[in-house]
């Protein structure tokens, strides 16, 4: 049986909002802001917040209008930083 990996990608006060564009789905043309982005077995899923509730939706059902530089990479901006950090170390 194939095992489900999952990533946190971002978790941030700043993704922008999605628009659920899926034709079935109840919230349908109703805009979200993104409270966090993940990675399940290759899929982005994105968790939003309504008025009472936080749902979580794949990205393909969503128009992202997120304007986040980093928004299509695996890391954020403290891991690139990290990373940086990590190259000078190693150069030193």
């Amino acid at each position: 049986m194939a095992q489900s990996h999952q990533n946190a990608l971002y978790h941030s006060k700043d993704l922008g909002t999605a628009t659920i564009l899926h034709p079935y789905h109840p919230l349908f043309g109703q805009t979200f802001p993104i409270l966090k982005i993940r990675k399940v077995d290759r899929q982005r899923l994105y968790s939003l917040q309504s008025e009472d509730d936080i749902f979580s939706v794949p990205e393909s059902w969503t128009m992202d209008t997120c304007q986040n530089a980093f928004a299509e990479t695996y890391f954020n901006d403290d891991s690139i930083k990290s990373l940086l950090e990590l190259v000078s170390l190693l150069h030193e």
